[in-house]
Order: C-alpha cells, then structure tokens, then sequence
C-alpha cells in the first residue's frame, strides 16, 4: 500500500501528531524518507496540525478531570510541543484557577453526593494525583491530612 494513502486510511480513524504519524509508518515498514514526504505532504494539504490535536485532546482530558499540567506533560509525549501543549492546555482550562478544576473534577466523580468513607477518600486521592492534581490541594479538598511532598 502506498504510505499516503495509508496516512489517510489511519487519519479518517483519529487524529495524530506528526510524531504519532512517523511512529505509526515507521511501524507499518514505511522507509524514513517515505514517512518524512507522507508527513510533509499531509501538512501540506492540511491534514495534520499538532496544534488543532493538543486542542482537541486537551478539552477531552481537562473534561475528564485532568489537571492543565498534567496535560501538558501527556501531550508532550505525544509529540506536542512545549509552548503548544501550554496553550492548549489553558485554552481547555477557560481561565479556571487549578482549585476550581480540582473542585469540577471532584464532583465529576462524586456525581453529587459526599465520599462515603476513609477507603473511597483515598481511593479518590490516588485518582485525582494521578490526574495531575496537587496532592496538598486534593488531600484538603477530601478533609485528608497530607505531610508529603506537593509534587
């Protein structure tokens, strides 16, 4: 198959990054210089734009209870740049303070109702940090007491 139209075939799935897409040919057998002129010419015709991709997966995520900072460090491994994962990820955020989103996140997965013991705080807590979340912010949020490090 000819590494365009294999391009194309994998784009009408999902979105990729230049670098998803490189990943992707070059696992399919597709030589370097093939992949680079598949990439080039998919940019070309508009196709690709990391940017509109870190955009996209950034509302998804920050949706989902992902802190900004979180998605910036998830889209950077997949080829976004720095600067581009930092945009997208506070365009996705709207301006809302680190609290607030900690606060949606929190109520996202409590669907309106209080925790309901010591076990599902902490089971919360372990899923807000792996999200990102500050663990200060989200042990104060859940009435936890935290000693460590915020990081």
């Amino acid at each position: 198959m000819i590494p365009l139209d294999r391009a194309l075939r994998m784009l009408a799935r999902k979105a990729y990054t230049v670098l998803e897409m490189e990943r992707a040919l070059a696992k399919a057998g597709v030589g370097e210089r093939e992949r680079n002129e598949t990439v080039a010419r998919l940019r070309e015709l508009g196709y690709m734009d990391d940017l509109e991709v870190a955009r996209a997966r950034a509302r998804t995520l920050i949706g989902r209870g992902a802190a900004p900072r979180w998605v910036e460090r998830r889209l950077g491994e997949q080829g976004v740049s720095q600067d581009q994962a930092r945009s997208a990820a506070g365009e996705a955020a709207e301006g809302a303070s680190e609290a607030d989103l900690l606060d949606r996140a929190l109520r996202r997965r409590l669907r309106g109702r209080a925790p309901g013991g010591e076990k599902e705080r902490r089971s919360l807590f372990r899923a807000l940090v792996a999200k990102g979340h500050r663990p200060v912010q989200v042990a104060r949020a859940l009435g936890l007491e935290w000693n460590g490090d915020d990081e």
